[in-house]
């Protein structure tokens, strides 16, 4: 499966009132292309994804989360998992972009090429709702079920390696978190960064 095929099947699930965190790497760039908007925040921290997007799972827990991980991000912090089985909240919705490599470091080996099964993994960790999906087909029907269902749902989708032919996510990291925090302060009606604009003035 070409990933951004399987992300443009995953797009009209996302409603106004989600939020979407994205991996890094050609994941964003095409999720950009796919589905641009203020409500996707774009993590360039390897390791860092699923706990970011299971602390805003937490405290959110009126809206939902929608995670668009990467095979070499979650092995970097399996532990990770455990803690997402443990937990299990029911808002969030995990789907990992799986090309069994580092794209972009062009490194095109990792554990996902060998014996390792991100889903078993997951399942072992204590989320029942885990499962991989290696057509387009299997991905909609693994989609719609996680999307339109409740609970903790995690997708592997076996893409592969290479990113689609579109055009540079714009801004960087920092204008990213500002712009996705001012969306977020309109979605709940609150206040995020007022008291650290105080501490300026």
């Amino acid at each position: 499966m070409k990933r951004i095929d399987i992300l443009r099947i995953l797009a009209p699930y996302i409603t106004d009132e989600d939020l979407v965190v994205v991996s890094l790497g050609g994941t964003g760039l095409e999720w950009n292309a796919v589905c641009p908007s203020d409500r996707n925040l774009y993590l360039v921290a390897m390791g860092c994804n699923t706990p970011v997007a299971l602390g805003m799972a937490l405290a959110m827990k009126h809206r939902r989360i929608i995670l668009l991980e990467t095979d070499g991000s979650l092995l970097l912090n399996m532990g990770a998992l455990a803690t997402l089985g443990n937990i299990a909240p029911s808002n969030l919705r995990v789907f990992v972009m799986d090309n069994q490599g580092y794209e972009r470091v062009r490194h095109d080996i990792s554990a996902t090429r060998g014996k390792t099964d991100l889903a078993a993994v997951a399942q072992g960790c204590g989320i029942a709702q885990a499962g991989t999906a290696r057509t387009e087909v299997e991905f909609a029907q693994a989609a719609k079920s996680a999307m339109e269902g409740t609970g903790l749902s995690f997708v592997v989708a076996k893409v592969e390696t290479g990113i689609a032919d579109v055009a540079p996510r714009p801004g960087d990291g920092v204008e990213d978190k500002f712009k996705f925090v001012r969306h977020v302060e309109k979605l709940e009606g609150k206040a995020i960064l007022s008291s650290y604009r105080a501490k300026l003035d």
